[in-house]
């Protein structure tokens, strides 16, 4: 098969992909739950509590992951934006003016492939997860809806989402590992306690007779 061909076929899908959430899809929960999950600043809040919780109440590896995090989320989005400006995708809103906008919903005049807030969201859940395997499932359904929400919202076609899901991921498990990596080579160069200096630290803590 030609490879325009090819790229005519995943337009078309990509564009039933549209139409079939957008349109067919949409319901009143969603209309109502969608500006809500696809507003970055709702997340600020929480997060900036969860920041000053690493600061100041958990161990220096959660502090050193948190800083990590937020560099992960940066690099997502300073990359992504790169993406965007090469590629220069029209948004589909532009495109489809016929579907409406909800209450809520912003059509920006930047470009669509890939997904910001797919590309970070996703970083974010690839980074939480080898980290805190616990959060795994809560964090990728957050990010997961997050990419649902730019579609449904017209922002963005189903492949603008997935390959800023994908980019995201990758830049999340790369992070991750480096970040891993450094903390272990920082652990290593520490000095080692000898019994001298186990016992001076004993010596010290024992009360005055």
């Amino acid at each position: 098969m030609p490879v325009p061909l090819c790229f005519e076929r995943l337009r078309e899908w990509d564009i039933a992909g549209f139409h079939l959430i957008t349109i067919n899809l949409q319901n009143g929960f969603f209309d109502s739950l969608m500006p809500f999950i696809t507003d970055k600043w709702n997340f600020i809040a929480p997060l900036a509590l969860l920041s000053l919780y690493l600061i100041f109440f958990r161990p220096r590896r959660d502090l050193i992951l948190a800083i990590s995090a937020v560099a992960v989320v940066l690099l997502a989005d300073g990359t992504t934006q790169i993406f965007k400006d090469l590629v220069q995708r029209i948004r589909p809103c532009h495109v489809f003016q016929q579907v409406q906008l909800l209450h809520g919903a912003v059509c920006t005049d930047s470009f669509s492939f890939p997904s910001n807030h797919a590309s970070n969201t996703f970083a974010l859940a690839a980074f939480i997860s080898y980290n805190y395997r616990k959060l795994a499932i809560p964090s990728f359904l957050i990010a997961i809806l997050v990419g649902y929400s730019r579609i449904y919202l017209t922002a963005h076609y189903p492949t603008d989402v997935l390959a800023g899901a994908a980019w995201g991921m990758l830049l999340g498990f790369t992070v991750a590992m480096v970040a891993r990596r450094l903390m272990r080579f920082s652990q290593a160069d520490e000095p080692p306690r000898t019994d001298a200096t186990k016992e001076s630290l004993v010596s010290h803590t024992k009360p005055s007779q």
